[in-house]
Formats: structure tokens, C-alpha cells, sequence
């Protein structure tokens, strides 16, 4: 799993979302270039959760991004950088995941605020969180 994370760090994607694939180690299902939490919100939408023991590779993972992780039911999250709160989400839904590094929290684009989704995602379930982004961002599922 190691060297398909490096692999991904070196590419230009922001996402990687795979499966198991036995020998041939692991076989990527989709990929985005989407920042923030698009990527996985454009995978539900084509993919549903249909899928089991998903593997996430994202570069940056924040509470949002840890809670649409829980509600795919992955069964692993790696991320070059990911939040406090989403390592402490990961842990209570007992979803294995790597982070190169851990911060106190992911700030928004100007680096002033707590990001809005880390924000947002606080005081809501992971299927409340899906549910609220879809109708906020429009997604059709």
C-alpha cells in the first residue's frame, strides 16, 4: 500500500479512490483533480456506496473529508496532511488511516480561518454532512 500512496503523492491528482485488487496490489476506481471535498462528493454521485473496503487517497483530509470517508464505508484513509478531527473521526468509526502529517486544523484558501467544510462538519453525521453538501452544491444523485 505504501508505494501506490507514494505514487499518488508524485502525481498530480488530488484523489485517488481504489479497491483491493489481490496480487496486483490495488486498482484505482476514480480519480479527481478537485480540491476540498469535491472529489469524493463527484465519486458518490457516478458511484454511489455501492463499493467495500474502499482505500482513499487524498492529499489534504479534514473532518468533511474524513466523514464522507465514513459514509462510503472505506476501509482505509491516506493523506499527505490531514486534521486532528479527522484522524479523531477516523478513529471512531474504526477506519484505518496514514497521514505524513497531522495538524491542529485545515484553513481555508487566504490561511486565516478554519476551512468552512472543516467548519461545517462539526455538529453533523457523516450522512448529514453527504446530504447537506449535495443540496448546497447541487450534486444529483
Amino acid at each position: 500500500m505504501e508505494k501506490e500512496f507514494e505514487k499518488f503523492l508524485e502525481s498530480a491528482w488530488e484523489l485517488e479512490v481504489c479497491l483491493p485488487a489481490g496480487r496486483q496490489g490495488m486498482k484505482i476506481i476514480f480519480r479527481s483533480k478537485k480540491s476540498g471535498v469535491r472529489g469524493l462528493l463527484d465519486f458518490i454521485n457516478k458511484r454511489g456506496r455501492r463499493h467495500r473496503n474502499l482505500v482513499i487517497f487524498d492529499k489534504i483530509v479534514g473532518r468533511g473529508a474524513a466523514l464522507l470517508a465514513v459514509y462510503l464505508r472505506a476501509k482505509e484513509v491516506y493523506g499527505s496532511l490531514g486534521s486532528e478531527s479527522a484522524a479523531e473521526t477516523l478513529r471512531k468509526y474504526k477506519i484505518k488511516f496514514y497521514f505524513q502529517k497531522i495538524i491542529p486544523s485545515i484553513l481555508d484558501k487566504n490561511q486565516t480561518d478554519i476551512c468552512p467544510i472543516e467548519k461545517l462538519s462539526f455538529n453533523k453525521t457523516p450522512k448529514e454532512l453527504y446530504h447537506y453538501l449535495r443540496g448546497r452544491l447541487q450534486i444529483k444523485n
